[in-house]
């Protein structure tokens, strides 16, 4: 099956025409005859010969050419097997809310009621033409802020052979204080299929089992976590029948999740009806994936931080034994990857960094690879002429009794004996890590640490809040969000700024979308050991932004005003009273963090007496959160290097008065 005519609609979502092709004869036949690029999802049945596929928001199926509504409610505020935008964006980070038994004969599905949610709307002022409509052209999205009304979630099982479907009733939690955040089979043929909902809040979590032929449900698996937030891990995969010295004979049907209830997250099997679940990893180290699930050679292949948290290995775990071993050198370090063919035979092996990636394809059954998919000799060999900067890890311990992970980037003509001007480059959202050993592509943060007239060092630090260092240390930050991560970057800053070779006088500090809050609450901070900022799409007040990511964090405004009011970038004198200056940027079309957050900061520092040679200011306009629209993306970078070498020559009289990049395009020239 093939899609054309595609067009983008969010993040993940597209809309198209699809086509089925016949393998022999090469035909080609509309999935649907009157189709005009307006079909939102579509994928076939694992078995047989049935597609699933989505149009205007209804659900349809495809058997041997003959299609067949399943709903007929869908609509402006109805979804029926696609998520709406705070779905689609915050919990499935997906495009489709369908999923097909193994043997195909029953789909499960979700049903999204957008009724009562809040409209937010963004204006579009070019709207992709040439010459701007002489009024603004308005996308209207269903956006629930903090505290306001969510979409209402539905679960839905269809008989994929009587084609008639049934709501599933649960009681898991009331319907405006639910989110359904996975869904999946736990069974061979199509008996059984689990969701996993959480509270409004996703501090509470309840595993429902359903049985599909009845419909019948029940809670097999309760979770509390409001010593921080539950995280939505997408990690259920069914294993089957287990035999080990811990099942005691019994002959139940498990299914394989990582949770993190020790403090670590760690894979269990859980029985499909509910009771104890089995360890089978544990240690004070975190396993980020299952790859696969191999139930012949009872054998779970997943991805771990054993060694480190910047590094990923690749791991097999026995459920019969409930022993680990290593499939790649866990001895040195390295960011592996690994796809698994459908029976489990064969694998694509990746090596992701920290040098330059590779690929090879093994059998389960021999350590030596198969063959070479890529190699990437050509790329070695060509960054042999290049001079790159040094990249090196290694923890900072801080106050706090916390090690940070810092990834430090020293120009390629380091010299201990010169001063160096220093941008931090954090992320630093929870969950999230930035200071990892995958490979770093010759990106914008590699130029400005080779450029020889701005040879920065950058440290990206991954502060309290971020990922693979335990529950502990991501919970630290519930219910105040950069409050501790703001520190975290500052004590890292005051260390760097020990060092000889380092600048004090400028250390600088930039972020994009959760960087860029960061960013900003480490100036308002007012600390004084940063002496410029760069601010790129923040966030800058989290009753702005959508409910299911802040509240999972937050919580309602109800229960954390003062949390709320805290994190907010509201005080003007850090600002003001940086050494040097500060650029905020956002794209006018931004459908996740809206420009109104940067409208409304710009407001506050204005407002607050900040003085204009203090602040720059840039809208893009119709660029959403990539920033890409009409070569924004080339503006954006070029104005960052202008940013860093007006800061870098700050207050100095020798050297050339503009960047090679602004002299080149003052010359008329293209780089």
């Amino acid at each position: 099956m093939w899609a054309t005519n595609y067009t983008k609609q969010y993040r993940h979502s597209y809309f198209a025409n699809y086509f089925i092709q016949d393998v022999e004869s090469g035909e080609l036949t509309p999935l649907a005859k009157d189709q005009a690029g307006d079909l939102q999802y579509a994928a076939w049945s694992p078995v047989g010969n049935a597609i699933a596929y989505v149009r205007g928001n209804n659900l349809f199926i495809w058997k041997d050419g003959t299609t067949t509504q399943i709903t007929s409610d869908g609509g402006v505020d109805t979804f029926n097997g696609v998520p709406d935008w705070v779905y689609e964006e915050e919990i499935f980070g997906d495009r489709y809310a369908l999923w097909f038994s193994p043997d195909g004969q029953y789909l499960a599905f979700l049903r999204f009621d957008e009724t009562g949610v809040p409209t937010y709307t963004v204006p579009y002022y070019m709207g992709n033409q040439e010459v701007p409509p002489s009024y603004p052209k308005e996308l209207d999205i269903r956006y629930p802020k903090v505290s306001q009304t969510n979409p209402r979630v539905e679960f839905h099982i269809l008989d994929v052979n009587s084609l008639k479907s049934k709501k599933v009733s649960s009681e898991a939690f009331p319907a405006d204080d639910l989110i359904i955040g996975e869904v999946a089979w736990v069974t061979e043929k199509h008996e059984a299929v689990v969701f996993r909902a959480f509270n409004r809040v996703q501090d509470q979590e309840k595993v429902i089992l359903v049985y599909a032929s009845s419909g019948k449900s029940s809670v097999v698996r309760e979770r509390d976590g409001t010593d921080g937030w539950l995280d939505n891990l997408l990690s259920i995969n069914y294993v089957g029948k287990v035999q080990n010295e811990k099942t005691q004979g019994h002959h139940n049907t498990y299914y394989a999740d990582i949770s993190d209830v020790s403090g670590w997250a760690h894979i269990y099997l859980f029985p499909v009806e509910g009771g104890e679940p089995i360890s089978l990893t544990s240690g004070e180290w975190e396993v980020t994936s299952i790859v696969s699930i191999d139930r012949e050679r009872e054998l779970i292949y997943y991805l771990s931080t054993k060694h480190h948290p910047t590094e990923r290995h690749l791991y097999s775990v026995s459920f019969r034994t409930l022993k680990s071993k290593p499939l790649v050198d866990d001895t040195v370090a390295g960011y592996w990857s690994a796809s698994f063919s459908s029976k489990g035979g064969y694998y694509l092996l990746t090596y992701g960094g920290p040098d330059v990636p590779y690929q090879e394809l093994f059998s389960v059954d021999s350590p030596k690879p198969l063959r070479v998919i890529t190699s990437n000799e050509d790329i070695v060999d060509a960054l042999k002429e290049f001079k790159l900067p040094k990249i090196s890890f290694f923890d900072l311990s801080i106050e706090s009794g916390f090690n940070l992970t810092v990834m430090q980037r020293l120009p390629a003509n380091f010299d201990q004996r010169k001063k160096y001007p220093v941008l931090f480059t954090p992320y630093g959202g929870p969950g999230a890590q930035e200071a990892s050993k995958a490979w770093k592509a010759l990106d914008w943060k590699a130029y400005i640490a080779s450029d020889p007239e701005l040879e920065y060092i950058t440290w990206t630090v991954d502060n309290r809040g971020t990922g693979f260092r335990g529950r502990k240390f991501r919970a630290a930050v519930a219910k105040q969000l950069d409050l501790l991560e703001a520190q975290d970057q500052i004590a890292a800053a005051k260390a760097i700024g020990k060092n000889c070779f380092v600048d004090k006088d400028r250390i600088g500090i930039w972020g994009w979308s959760y960087g860029g809050y960061l960013s900003s609450k480490v100036l308002e901070t007012d600390s004084g050991v940063f002496s410029f900022g760069m601010i790129t799409a923040p966030v800058t007040d989290w009753r702005l932004y959508d409910s299911m990511y802040t509240e999972r964090y937050m919580k309602t405004f109800e229960l954390n005003e003062a949390g709320y009011n805290t994190s907010a970038v509201r005080k003007p004198a850090g600002f003001s009273n940086i050494a040097g200056s500060f650029l905020l940027q956002h794209g006018t079309g931004d459908d996740n963090v809206h420009f109104q957050h940067s409208a409304a900061l710009t407001d506050m520092l204005m407002g607050g007496g900040v003085p204009p040679q203090k602040m720059e200011s840039q809208w893009f306009t119709d660029s959403d959160h990539s920033i890409t629209y009409h070569g924004s993306s080339v503006f954006l970078y070029k104005q960052l290097t202008r940013m860093l070498y007006r800061q870098k020559t700050r207050d100095v009289t020798k050297g050339p008065e503009i960047h090679q990049w602004s002299r080149r395009d003052r010359n008329g020239l293209r780089f």
